[in-house]
């Protein structure tokens, strides 16, 4: 259940892919002593039919507002670096979706975490499915959100035993 590579629906109808890189930002901005900041950012890669292979994950800027109990990005500095992978993607790579730490072993969605997430499915130009994160100190809790139907699809679960 920890940090592993390959998640899917339930249903296996959704697969979801993370880089190692990705994985490896999310264990750099853990929350594994009281004192430490949530971080963040979007999660950037390629849209394969109804599956998402997550590429990148931005890291938390210093123009983000961060404290032990919440995370607010801004969009300095991550929306450049979407619209950079984009063009250099020849329009491959885009926005897949959100990523934020919380300072639990398991972590669970908040509402305040539900609530900005419905509005982010809202903002969105094209009603597609979003990737959301919460990264825990031993865990990740990962769901897609169907922007078509306004609806939360399964929460994601882990297909390895990787670490």
């Amino acid at each position: 259940m920890p940090f592993v590579t390959e998640w899917s629906t339930t249903d296996r109808r959704n697969l979801v892919v993370f880089a190692p890189n990705v994985l490896k930002v999310f264990k750099r901005y853990r929350q594994r002593f009281n004192w430490q900041l949530e971080g963040g950012g979007i999660l950037l890669g390629r849209r394969r039919g109804e599956h998402l292979e997550v590429l990148f994950a931005t890291e938390p800027s210093d123009k983000d507002r961060r404290s032990v109990n919440s995370f607010v990005r801004e969009a300095d500095g991550h929306a450049e670096i979407a619209h950079k992978a984009w063009q250099c993607s020849e329009k491959q790579i885009d926005y897949l979706g959100e990523w934020h730490t919380h300072p639990q072993q398991v972590p669970t969605p908040s509402t305040v975490d539900r609530h900005e997430w419905g509005k982010l499915i809202h903002e969105r130009p094209v009603l597609t499915t979003i990737l959301v994160v919460v990264v825990g100190t031993t865990a990740i809790y990962a769901e897609l959100i169907n922007g078509i139907q306004n609806k939360t699809l399964l929460p994601l679960s882990n297909t390895n035993c990787q670490n």
